[in-house]
């Protein structure tokens, strides 16, 4: 049984992901950056995470803005979103785990927090400051709930997804963004608002 959801789940991987990842939007003028509302509960795959992790989840002592894209750090983005998109089988955790929520890094298997995770320590480990990495909770069109790795920069906040392989702005997908860990740390989070209009397919 377990041969045949991964087999399946490999599938679904497969044609979810297209050959070339690029960085849709670079130099986009008009970038709207993602807007905060406040404070919020922490998604409970989170808080087991950092009760697991914690050295992973300390407050970050200084705080900067939305950074600087260099050329390299737009390779570091293709780069790092391709090899996790390849590198990972899509699972969920009911079937891998046989939990509901269970957030960790992949060990060649993994659900969307997973993938997210492991882009950003990769993207940590190449230099990129953790403030600027956000996991990021958004909903599908269908209404499905999803997580993603957003990486907060001068000229967009950019989406780094395993279901998608392009990486675009936040306001050129098709989701609606809810909440995000704050620059703080992965054990606080806030609200998001996104006024788009988001046209939920039936289901």
């Amino acid at each position: 049984m377990k041969k045949r959801l991964i087999g399946l789940a490999a599938l679904c991987a497969a044609l979810c992901l297209g050959a070339t990842t690029l960085v849709a939007g670079e130099h986009r003028l008009g970038h709207q950056p993602l807007i905060i509302k406040g404070s919020t509960k922490t998604p409970i795959g989170a808080r087991q995470f950092c009760t697991e992790r914690p050295d992973e989840c300390r407050p970050i002592d200084t705080v900067q803005g939305p950074i600087a894209l260099t050329d390299a750090m737009r390779r570091d983005l293709r780069e790092i979103n391709s090899q996790w998109n390849r590198k990972v089988v899509a699972i969920t955790d009911q079937d891998y785990y046989q939990k509901r929520e269970f957030w960790t890094y992949p060990d060649g298997f993994g659900d969307c927090e997973d993938f997210a995770l492991a882009k950003r320590r990769a993207l940590i480990e190449r230099g990129w400051p953790a403030g600027a990495l956000r996991m990021t909770l958004v909903r599908q069109r269908n209404g499905e709930a999803h997580a993603v790795l957003v990486a907060l920069t001068d000229v967009g906040d950019f989406v780094l997804d395993n279901l998608v392989a392009d990486i675009l702005d936040w306001d050129q997908t098709n989701y609606k963004f809810v909440k995000m860990q704050s620059p703080q740390s992965l054990d606080s989070w806030v609200d998001l608002e996104d006024e788009r209009v988001m046209a939920l397919a039936s289901k």
